[in-house]
């Protein structure tokens, strides 16, 4: 039982790592296979090499014999040879090939060696006449391959035969073969591996639909819900893409489900609120009115002060809430719908702002002011509403956390192709690694005292990336407070 557990055990890896690539499962399926179909081709060829080299000596060594049998001639009861010299330059071959032959009469089942080799052995079983034998045979050590054939002697009242017998070593025809068939193996090995390396390219070449489905995917913004559009994807990979897009359009349609819950519930919720703020703070006039002493009257004007308080923050965040549904229902790539997108001048909506926010900042005792070079106009597209609101969100953090009778300067300036509208506080400022954290959503440093929802500064940069800019956290330029920098592209003018 424990053996077979670890042998599933030790498989779950190798399964892992093969389903982890569909390259890689092909070149494990198709790379073996293709190298079994070459060992399979590379042995018949060596088969069909051994056949053709065998029949090619074959033909030599048969033709060796009936240069013998020609030369053979009858005297009497003898046998005569007489070999011509180019006949005899056969047997004179080179080092590594020893020919060996024999010529034999048959008589009456004896058999007498006339002249050549006396011991080249015969072959096995009777030879018939005028057909010849080939056949392999050990002799001296080496291994040799012999041509024998038998012929009758043509005399009257005559009953022998003569047999001729020529034999070669078998190196020559070995080392043929061999350097012939290493030939073929590295020509398949050769082939193996360009195959393989075809088969990644084409497998790398077919998967290239969706290495930039992936690289689409991966360059979308979070709030990207748009579907996937790739005609080119192969037909066998556009269900995956389908279902991708089904899931896309469900996620959207769930997106705008809660996107309008939040607007409708902020909707309904500013009415109420409004009047709650209207009658708390009629009653705390009315307690400033009509006086009174006491500790009940104290308490109540303090109660009725704590409402107040409680019902603007709470009119503020309905307020960002229905801020935020609003930008959450703009075109997901980052723009606003063609309808509502033109050439604005960012300046004129930074004063507008500049102005609804003074009587804020003087409650407060703050001195808030705004500078505006002369001449200077900063044309970008944006909606005006987003971009007001975005600027709004870091003027309203900026009063609300720089402290009492602090210093609030709102500037706008050109740097390179982009327009810049600057809040500048300086309050206590912001440390360095809390600047990137403060635009998360609902976050509250720890230890401040003041009030606030968590969503401004959020707000604030995912409307300002709606308008195609950025919103930046930095330090003072005194040193101290918060610098907040909010920049758009410029649109230049057409010549």
């Amino acid at each position: 039982m424990w053996p077979r557990r670890l042998r599933q055990r030790a498989r779950l890896p190798v399964r892992s790592w093969l389903r982890g690539s569909l390259r890689r499962q092909l070149l494990i399926l198709l790379v073996p296979a293709l190298a079994l179909m070459m060992a399979v081709d590379t042995w018949f060829t060596y088969g069909t090499l051994r056949d053709a080299a065998n029949t090619a000596y074959d033909r030599s060594l048969y033709g060796s014999v009936l240069t013998i049998d020609n030369a053979i001639g009858m005297a009497g009861e003898s046998i005569q040879l007489s070999l011509p010299d180019a006949a005899m330059e056969m047997f004179e071959t080179a080092a590594q090939t020893h020919v060996f032959y024999r010529v034999s009469m048959e008589r009456a089942g004896q058999i007498e060696t006339v002249t050549g080799y006396d011991d080249l052995p015969l072959p096995a079983g009777a030879l018939r006449n005028g057909q010849p034998r080939f056949y392999d045979a050990t002799y001296r050590g080496d291994r040799v391959r012999i041509a024998a054939m038998a012929r009758p002697v043509y005399r009257p009242d005559a009953h022998m035969r003569v047999i001729i017998q020529v034999a070669e070593t078998a190196e020559p025809r070995a080392a043929l073969i061999g350097n012939v068939w290493r030939s073929a193996l590295l020509r398949d090995i050769a082939l193996i591996i360009v195959s393989a390396l075809i088969l990644v390219g084409g497998i790398t070449y077919v998967l290239r639909p969706l290495q930039q489905v992936r690289d689409d995917v991966r360059a979308r913004s979070p709030e990207d819900l748009t579907p996937l559009e790739f005609d080119h994807v192969p037909v066998e990979v556009r269900p995956l893409v389908d279902a991708v897009n089904l899931h896309v359009s469900r996620s959207d349609a769930m997106a705008q489900a809660q996107a309008q819950f939040i607007a409708d519930a902020a909707h309904q919720l500013r009415t109420p609120l409004a009047i709650l703020k209207t009658q708390a703070e009629f009653a705390q006039r009315q307690l400033d009115t009509f006086g009174g002493e006491g500790a009940a009257h104290s308490g109540a004007a303090e109660a009725v002060g704590g409402i107040v308080k409680q019902l603007e923050q709470a009119a503020r965040m309905t307020n960002q809430l229905l801020a935020l549904a609003r930008v959450r229902q703009h075109a997901p790539d980052g723009t606003a719908p063609a309808t509502e997108v033109e050439i604005i001048d960012a300046i004129g909506v930074a004063e507008q702002v500049a102005l609804d926010y003074l009587p804020l900042a003087r409650g407060r005792q703050q001195d808030f002011g705004w500078e505006r070079p002369a001449g200077l106009e900063l044309p970008v597209q944006a909606d005006p509403a987003l971009l007001r609101e975005a600027f709004a969100n870091l003027v309203h953090n900026a009063i609300q956390y720089s402290g009492r009778r602090s210093r609030i300067t709102l500037s706008a300036t050109q740097v390179d192709d982009s327009a810049m509208l600057v809040v500048e506080d300086d309050g206590p400022g912001i440390p360095e690694a809390e600047r990137e954290k403060v635009f998360a959503r609902f976050y509250r440093r720890v230890g401040h005292t003041e009030t606030g929802s968590g969503l401004g500064l959020a707000i604030s940069r995912e409307m300002a990336m709606r308008c195609g800019g950025t919103v930046v956290l930095r330090e003072g330029v005194q040193g101290r407070g918060v610098r907040a920098e909010l920049s758009l592209p410029l649109v230049m003018p057409t010549a």
